[in-house]
């Protein structure tokens, strides 16, 4: 009785730590959105900074970025590296209500896209860092171009996500394997409500940062610090959505 009793309190310990964890940015999101409805922060402008957030609302500057960047990729807010995050519609509404359709079987879809990928992209970035001269060169540049057009497309989601799609299918068609380029291509147009579902939750800052950090490895001639960025890009996904 004793263990059952010592088991059910574990168990409601980690649920309300779950609920404790995933309130905090709910709460956020709310804050948000009461900021904008009111018309206290103004469409064109500047909402106020990290900084300011954080220390206003008591939450890690992880948490907040969490949520700007799910309202970045709604297309209610949109950040410019250096200024800041500028306020693009009032209408939260209209643009929230697609994200809250996402339903338990989406998160369930998501999660069999990512892990299929886990088992096989961290590879095919390792062994790319590993390319003669010639390929290796001509890869850095278009993965460059990739990123860029992911840079260009923070306001545009549909292009972001082929820009980021591109990304890694050039990729698994470099490593030396053209089976593996194949089976992402393949798997991406199978998946692409769970590709394009997976932006709507992480937003842009999440590629964009783990993309950087992929091709500095590659282009380093690194094979370690590739596999290992890939790794964490997709695991971190995995991580957030199991918070679901």
């Amino acid at each position: 009785m004793y263990l059952v009793r010592q088991v059910t309190r574990y168990k409601l310990a980690v649920f309300m730590a779950v609920i404790k964890k995933s309130s905090i940015t709910s709460q956020i999101s709310d804050y948000i959105r009461s900021k904008i409805e009111s018309g206290e922060w103004k469409v064109g402008e500047l909402i106020p900074s990290e900084t300011v957030l954080t220390k206003e609302l008591g939450v890690s500057r992880a948490s907040l970025r969490t949520v700007i960047s799910r309202f970045s990729a709604l297309g209610i807010l949109k950040p410019e590296q250096g200024k800041g995050c500028f306020l693009k519609t009032s209408d939260v509404h209209q643009h929230i209500e697609n994200f809250s359709r996402l339903t338990h079987s989406d998160y369930i879809d998501i999660s069999k896209l990512l892990s299929f990928r886990l088992m096989i992209e961290p590879n095919a970035s390792e062994m790319c860092a590993g390319l003669d001269s010639e390929k290796h060169n001509e890869l850095v540049a278009r993965l460059k171009e990739s990123l860029e057009d992911m840079r260009k497309s923070v306001d545009d989601r549909e292009n972001f996500i082929k820009a980021d799609l591109q990304f890694h299918k050039l990729l698994g068609f470099a490593c030396g394997n053209e089976l593996i380029g194949m089976a992402l291509s393949d798997v991406f147009g199978a998946t692409e409500k769970a590709a394009k579902d997976t932006n709507q939750i992480f937003g842009y800052e999440h590629g964009l940062k783990f993309h950087q950090r992929i091709l500095e490895a590659i282009e380093k001639k690194d094979p370690k610090a590739a596999k290992k960025a890939m790794g964490q890009h997709l695991k971190d996904a995995l991580e957030k959505i199991s918070d679901k």
